[in-house]
């Protein structure tokens, strides 16, 4: 509720997709049954009208009946003031959890992609883990519903090997000279969409450390064809010289963005559609890169790595991909979680700035209370240190509350009983700066 008592900007949004839906499926109805709105024609075909609200309408009870559904669920979701939000979140979100598995499982639509879901992700998301074992990109296309169009947005991103666009690798060996011959297959980097020449191969092989050729062994012969001619003075070394070389050149990386290890791409998931749309699925980091291809939108472009979404996006965006990770994270378990106990876990971990796990490194950034990070782990360290340092806990919180055996600021315990003054207490008064008079600030004294 507002101050003014109305809901909620996000309750009337949410409500007014809700309608507008509905609006949306009664339209669709009128034009399959061939349905003017003039009333002539609405008196003409009565009957056909009745059908069509049976089938999609709704009538004005059952829209008064849900409006006060909702105002009443609107309600029942507020809480009383000074309820122990934490706990609740905490056991909101724990219980369901021991039900979860201990697997990586396949990514949805990738059968060559591996995801870790379950105990494991939902680790790696509240301690706040700095590096995590499955981070995977997810490009949204400019235009998702062409699959040629994706094909050439991941050749711009995807690694390219020298084996992916070469038609043949082979030993030429003559009396005099002995080389190797590539021969790069044009016709599908010119469908990929790629800009590789032989000038691009040359380079990429001169740049790999573990064929250490030089400038003048990479000859290039034409825009598709190159040619290596290793210098061995040794006959016998140069025939396993060139063996060693046919099976690494394959491997070359010809054309790589930063960070980026592999790329699928595949068609999203989701409700049977006439169009279907299409995705792309990134495994590595490298959020920046991906974002910045042409044919991304950039905008709507996620990734599942909290802490990559930091470093590029901000403390905001990480905060929601806290969020939705872990709301992805349960809901692949068939379990659903109020999206108020996620916001409040993402709120403590973010709200200094950062993303702080839930971890003894995290909650000593977090709370300043000695007793508090003593009551979470080291508590000989902590108590040894606050000593030796002289530090002052005031005993606000729950955790300092319990072991001092004190009332708790929440529930009942955030009120304070307070005594009126007697009334026996006199106020003092002013006669005059040479007045010999005392004057009494406290009770009337007694007379004997």
């Amino acid at each position: 509720m507002t101050p003014d008592h109305g809901c909620s900007a996000g309750f009337k949004s949410s409500l007014e997709e809700f309608l507008d839906k509905y609006a949306k499926a009664l339209r669709k109805t009128h034009d399959t049954f061939v349905l003017d709105q003039s009333p002539a024609w609405k008196e003409k075909s009565a009957s056909l009208e009745k059908i069509v609200q049976n089938i999609s309408g709704v009538t004005c009870k059952q829209l008064e009946v849900f409006l006060n559904t909702c105002i009443s669920r609107y309600h029942s979701k507020k809480v009383e003031a000074g309820t122990a939000i934490g706990v609740i979140g905490a056991q909101s979100i724990g219980e369901p959890g021991t039900q979860m598995t201990l697997k990586t499982f396949h990514f949805a639509g990738v059968a060559s992609m591996n995801v870790t879901l379950g105990v494991p992700r939902i680790k790696e998301i509240i301690n706040g883990a700095k590096k995590i074992s499955t981070p995977i990109v997810t490009a949204i296309l400019e235009h998702n519903n062409n699959a040629k169009f994706a094909r050439v947005v991941a050749g711009r991103i995807e690694k390219t090997i020298l084996g992916q666009v070469s038609k043949s690798i082979k030993i030429v060996m003559t009396s005099r000279s002995a080389s190797i011959v590539i021969t790069l297959d044009m016709v599908m980097i010119q469908d990929a969409h790629l800009s590789i020449d032989a000038n691009v191969v040359k380079e990429s092989i001169l740049r790999t450390p573990r064929i250490k050729l030089k400038q003048e062994h990479v000859k290039v012969l034409d825009i598709r064809k190159l040619e290596i001619l290793p210098q061995e003075a040794d006959r016998s070394r140069l025939h396993f010289n060139l063996y060693y070389l046919k099976s690494m050149l394959p491997k070359v990386i010809v054309r790589v963005k930063k960070n980026k290890k592999d790329l699928e791409v595949t068609c999203a998931d989701g409700d049977k559609r006439e169009e279907k749309e299409y995705k792309l699925f990134a495994e590595g980091t490298g959020l920046l890169a991906v974002m910045g291809t042409e044919g991304v939108d950039g905008c709507k472009t996620t990734s599942n790595d909290v802490m990559e979404v930091q470093r590029t996006l901000g403390i905001e965006a990480a905060r929601v991909c806290i969020i939705e990770e872990i709301k992805h994270t349960m809901k692949s378990h068939g379990m659903n979680i109020d999206d108020r106990h996620m916001i409040f876990l993402a709120d403590v971990m973010t709200y200094r700035g950062e993303v702080l796990g839930i971890t003894r490194f995290g909650v000593q950034k977090m709370d300043k209370s000695v007793l508090m990070m003593a009551s979470f782990e080291r508590t000989d360290d902590i108590l040894f240190n606050a000593c030796v340092n002289g530090r002052v806990d005031k005993v606000e919180g729950v955790s300092e509350s319990i072991i001092m055996g004190i009332p708790m600021q929440i529930g009942t315990g955030i009120f304070k009983v307070r005594q009126r003054v007697s009334s026996d207490l006199r106020q003092p008064t002013y006669l005059g700066p040479n007045s010999d008079v005392e004057l009494h600030y406290g009770p009337r004294p007694s007379l004997t």
